[in-house]
């Protein structure tokens, strides 16, 4: 297996997955007992990969919808009516009690078949002046409806779903969904995206249509111990033994077990090695990442405030605790309240993230380019 496909920097497959054992049962266990999910953690943690995962375990048809590009509600209308179609063929293999069961349950969408050698193909028709927040509760119920005619299940994967409660008419939207959902237990949905900040409000504020609606799955760092096992497996495969110790506490120590930036330095060092590596060879590598990242980074530093950037300057320098003390005040010259509402705003952004009595930057790359 090639470097890039051991430690993929996009979805990971496979080999390539690492671990999240516990929180694959906790979302199987969701999925089968018909229980939404809504999957919790910062950008490249690892969401969609686990879902694949998942999705590759259960004997289920499942949908995956992404509504990174959706502007506005009939785009998201468009998405999700395409999503139910999609697991309305999967899930009946009869057109003709299709057929029956739709005229029986749909009021203001309209269905229409296309019809090949092998297969059928639904399609829910829109009217133009139609609503579109009912006609996504119609259609939801219209699925679970259908499957549970069949006696059977489904997942519906809501990826970038944050973007629906940017909407001028989100809350509309939030009301459907929550409308059908409450409804469903044929119909498993899981709500994923890539701003904790802002997925949890959605989920959390009781003034918010979803509140309460689902199980909350929280994805953490891996552990270093999934990470050794996982690390040397594929060193083996290389190298024909496992790393030292001290190249393993290397990794672990630039990339603080981001899953997204050990991957990154891995598949540098893997592709670069022919040999097993030492600790030279980590530094180079991981100095090869830091400059292929850093245009990237300090645009989206030089985009936040100056007191904003005074307080990712100190974390990268000192650490996150002990952040409202007289000693980090003096470091950032910045009043504690003034360092409040920047934190505040690095959490919404996701720029930094509290673990424990501390704050840590997200993106472990910063300690390098910010350092004094």
């Amino acid at each position: 297996m090639k470097p890039r496909q051991l430690f993929p920097l996009g979805k990971a497959y496979g080999m390539a997955f690492c671990n999240r054992t516990e929180q694959a049962q906790k979302l199987m266990g969701n999925i089968e007992n018909g229980k939404h999910t809504f999957l919790v953690a910062p950008r490249r943690y690892g969401k969609s990969s686990l879902c694949e995962k998942v999705f590759e375990k259960i004997e289920m048809p499942f949908s995956k919808l992404d509504f990174h590009m959706a502007v506005t509600e009939k785009e998201v209308e468009r998405i999700i009516i395409q999503g139910i179609n999609e697991l309305i063929t999967k899930s009946i293999n009869s057109i003709e009690k299709l057929t029956n069961s739709l005229k029986k349950y749909t009021k203001k969408l309209k269905p229409k078949f296309s019809i090949g050698n092998d297969h059928f193909r639904l399609e829910l028709e829109i009217e133009n002046d139609s609503n579109p927040a009912e006609n996504i509760a119609e259609a939801v119920l219209l699925l679970e409806k259908l499957l549970r005619e069949k006696n059977k299940q489904a997942v519906l994967l809501l990826d970038e779903f944050q973007e629906i409660g940017l909407l001028e008419k989100g809350r509309g939207i939030e009301g459907a969904i929550r409308h059908a959902a409450q409804e469903t237990s044929q119909l498993a949905i899981i709500f994923s995206g890539s701003n904790p900040h802002l997925l949890k409000n959605m989920f959390e504020d009781e003034r918010r249509p979803l509140y309460k609606l689902c199980r909350k799955l929280t994805l953490n760092r891996i552990d270093e111990s999934h990470y050794k096992k996982h690390l040397n497996k594929a060193s083996k495969d290389m190298w024909h033994e496992v790393l030292n110790d001290n190249v393993f506490e290397k990794i672990m120590e630039l990339t603080e077990r981001h899953p997204y930036y050990v991957n990154y330095l891995c598949d540098t060092v893997w592709s670069d090695c022919t040999t097993l590596p030492k600790l030279n060879d980590i530094n180079k590598a991981w100095d090869t990442v830091v400059e292929e990242e850093r245009s990237d980074l300090l645009k989206d530093f030089f985009s936040l405030s100056e007191n904003q950037r005074k307080v990712i300057i100190y974390i990268a320098n000192y650490g996150g605790k002990n952040i409202y003390s007289l000693d980090a005040a003096k470091k950032m010259d910045n009043a504690s309240s003034s360092v409040s509402r920047a934190l505040s705003v690095l959490i919404e952004k996701d720029f930094v993230e509290k673990v424990g009595d501390a704050y840590r930057l997200i993106v472990p790359v910063y300690k390098n380019i910010l350092a004094k």
